[in-house]
């Protein structure tokens, strides 16, 4: 069985509810060896886990991509749907690949960006509103170039990341000349799909909070597909 591809990370794992301190305990599984694998179809595997008990038995599949779990289940539990990611989960998936893949990153990592607010940074420069106050528009970019930073500081050569959704709140007004931070925390990796809270502040207070998405990709491959479309 090829299983190069599969590139599922110990933070995509914890990314997944899970059973507390069994990401560890499954990496511990995996490395005492015993784990019998077998893919089923494409994308499908069943494996065979030793267990103190005797074995336990998981199925799972991957999704298309291989850089995430699309089902899981585990003779462990009571019930099949909706059940946490468990050791014998974590140590299927180790063995199906056939090494503990490396990442740099992780959940809770942060990263802030300040900036000033100029005239040309105003709803009523940008088109979004009529006042000469700190545009929502801009408070969305800097909150974005900060989770863009964060992972520009783990990618590998020639990835990057876009972004794909945005959700926030614009809860206070900020005029021009007041100096703003925005901030992301990594609250999910899974596979190439990372989700942040983002939040906005200046000088007074928070004045913007929500959620961010972004996709990490090949830049080259990229911009060919954009290209593509013209």
């Amino acid at each position: 069985m090829d299983r190069k591809k599969i590139n599922i990370t110990l933070v995509t794992l914890e990314s997944h509810n899970h059973i507390v301190g069994d990401i560890e305990r499954g990496v511990k599984v995996y490395n005492s060896g015993g784990v019998e694998v077998e893919e089923r179809e494409p994308g499908v595997y069943w494996a065979h886990v030793p267990h103190k008990s005797g074995f336990k038995t998981v199925n799972l599949s991957v999704t298309r991509d291989e850089q995430d779990i699309e089902y899981h289940a585990c003779t462990c539990a009571r019930v099949s749907k909706n059940q946490p990611v468990c050791r014998h989960v974590v140590a299927a998936v180790l063995a199906i690949q056939g090494c503990i893949p490396e990442s740099r990153l992780a959940l809770g990592m942060k990263h802030a960006v300040n900036s000033f607010v100029t005239e040309q940074d105003t709803a009523k420069a940008v088109g979004s509103g009529s006042l000469d106050v700190f545009a929502t528009p801009m408070m969305i970019a800097m909150m974005e170039r900060a989770a863009c930073e964060l992972l520009a500081n783990v990618l590998e050569e020639k990835q990057t990341s876009v972004g794909t959704g945005i959700q926030i709140a614009h809860i206070a007004a900020s005029p021009a000349g007041i100096e703003v931070t925005a901030e992301a925390i990594v609250t999910s990796v899974r596979g190439r799909v990372v989700a942040f809270d983002v939040t906005a502040k200046d000088a007074v207070g928070e004045i913007g909070n929500g959620t961010h998405t972004r996709v990490i990709v090949d830049a080259d491959r990229f911009m060919e597909r954009a290209n593509q479309r013209a």
